[in-house]
């Protein structure tokens, strides 16, 4: 064997050993074959979920430096770079689990997210699955109403708008609040923001700080600079952050604000399955944020490429609820909703056919 291939097996061992000595305060949740997610959200606390449930561990000796020292280490392990300018991070840990770690500034100062996913090497039979009860709340596909749409349009037509908005959120509904600069919409997602249940995973991507959690602890806080733009391969951005989500296990994702191309990226990180969502956007009525929500997907280099009309037909399949509030400055009405959209017979309307180009026949 050369010297050069053993410099290179012992650089290897060299920056596995770092990364496990930096992990050892995860060691004991790791092991736990219950649990299936280790994360961080800022120094001193550790939360797991072990059987679908987040459970809180305090770790007074896990320190910012100490993070900042596996997150370089990590880094190095996956010949990879991080820092304030590469604040993100997805590896390979050398025990095979996937680690997805963020930096401040895009996250709170002081704070290092860390979230560690745990592969499962369970191998399941169909008969086992079925001794698990898997397959016993299939549904059969169908074209009407289910019962929680069923529910939410009896409510609106009672007119009873707060429990509407209460169960909408509760039942995970994808929700924008569309309005003019001014009109409090910001405010009214805070709003919205609190009927989320305290022990679900949060979170927020904002390019100011404004939506607060101080109901929810298990919440991280990312943060995107207002000028970058995706287009512009700046490093940190709406969509990047977006994309992040995805490997921080998060149970809902609130963006303060759609403004661009990221409408794409939030449109298909809803449809993937992440339920509960809530943006906010300028637009002067519901049918008008589906128009910008339209326009908005256009600006993406991906989203481009899509059919119109395919366009509006995912829009109306992922966007469950739009709130249209307006500030009235002329009279004592102040801020307040128009318009709440609410239309799921629209998700079973026929896929569009026509075709992308239009061909002059």
């Amino acid at each position: 064997m050369s010297q050069q291939l053993n410099d290179y097996i012992a650089g290897e061992v060299n920056r596995a050993t770092s990364v496990n000595y930096h992990l050892e305060f995860a060691r004991e949740w790791m092991a736990d074959n219950e649990i299936t997610e280790v994360v961080v959200n800022r120094p001193s606390e550790v939360w797991c979920e072990r059987l679908n449930v987040w459970e809180k561990h305090e770790v007074p000796e896990l320190t910012f430096e100490h993070l900042m020292s596996l997150a370089t280490a990590t880094a190095k392990f996956a010949n990879n770079d991080v820092s304030d300018t590469r604040p993100i991070l997805s590896a390979i840990l050398p025990g095979g689990e996937r680690v997805q770690i963020v930096l401040p500034p895009a996250c709170e100062h002081g704070t290092i997210s860390v979230t560690i996913r745990k592969p499962s090497f369970n191998v399941r039979t169909l008969a086992d699955y079925e001794k698990q009860g898997f397959f016993n709340h299939i549904r059969p596909v169908a074209s009407e109403l289910n019962e929680d749409e069923k529910e939410l349009l009896r409510i609106k037509e009672s007119h009873d708008y707060i429990q509407f908005l209460r169960r909408a959120v509760q039942l995970e509904k994808v929700i924008v609040v569309a309005g003019e600069t001014g009109s409090g919409k910001t405010t009214f997602m805070k709003a919205l923001m609190q009927e989320i249940p305290s022990n679900q995973r949060i979170i927020t991507i904002e390019d100011v700080p404004e939506l607060f959690l101080p109901s929810h602890p298990n919440h991280v806080h990312l943060f995107y600079p207002s000028e970058a733009k995706e287009e512009e391969n700046a490093l940190v951005t709406a969509a990047a952050l977006l994309k992040s989500c995805l490997r921080m296990k998060p149970t809902r994702i609130l963006l303060a604000e759609l403004r661009g191309g990221e409408t794409f990226d939030f449109i298909n990180v809803a449809a993937s399955g992440h339920g509960g969502s809530i943006t906010s956007l300028h637009a002067g009525s519901p049918q008008l944020a589906f128009e910008r929500l339209a326009l908005m997907i256009l600006q993406n280099r991906q989203g481009r490429t899509l059919p119109y009309p395919v366009i509006r037909r995912l829009l109306y399949l992922v966007v469950d609820v739009v709130i249209h509030v307006h500030n009235d400055i002329e009279s004592a009405a102040g801020r307040h909703i128009t318009e709440v959209w609410y239309e799921p017979t629209l998700k079973r309307a026929p896929a569009p056919t026509e075709d992308r180009h239009d061909d002059g026949a």
